[in-house]
């Protein structure tokens, strides 16, 4: 989830300024753009059902992190607002139907051990978010912004595949 953070929150402090380079100068049509986000996080809710016995926990890992890199790479390109608008609430269907995933498997470590993972899986959320802005102002000094986003992109997709690999859902420990 640190990954994952990094890679999808931290874009978030640039969309102003991506846009801005396109010739919107707004920032509530910046605000807009990433509340598309948001709304990808209600469509993740009135999808999950369905998505769930056809995907499986692994299916929903590789296709939830392949769809956030399919829309960093159409972010690069500098499509319209409202495109990125669209863009974006792709990108958080797809983040919530992996991280959705990947709260399943930390609250289901153990027992007696729940909350601490579960705790640690917040804590490195949130520093990813913290570190995302970070990394992606090196790479957009030091190589541009579609190397960055690019390479987020590949990132996110590696990352789903070793998720989904590694992995294993096992029976909850309190379940006898």
């Amino acid at each position: 989830v640190f990954i994952e953070g990094c890679c999808v929150l931290g874009l978030f402090p640039y969309i102003a300024s991506f846009l801005f380079e396109l010739g919107q100068t707004s920032l509530s049509i910046a605000g807009l753009v990433i509340a598309g986000f948001a709304v990808g996080g209600l469509f993740y809710t009135l999808t999950v059902s369905r998505l769930l016995p056809r995907l499986g926990m692994k299916g929903m890992m590789i296709a939830g992190m392949t769809l956030v890199a399919s829309q960093l790479v159409a972010v690069a390109f500098g499509p319209r607002w409202e495109v990125q608008a669209l863009n974006l609430v792709v990108m958080g269907w797809g983040f919530y139907i992996a991280h959705g995933c990947l709260q399943v498997f930390a609250s289901e470590l153990s027992v007696e051990a729940r909350a601490t993972a579960l705790s640690l899986h917040s804590f490195f959320f949130f520093m990813g978010q913290t570190v995302g802005p970070l990394a992606y102002g090196f790479g957009l000094h030091h190589a541009g912004k579609m190397p960055t986003l690019f390479a987020s992109a590949v990132i996110m997709v590696v990352l789903g595949f070793v998720c989904a690999r590694l992995l294993k859902q096992r029976a909850p420990a309190d379940a006898r």
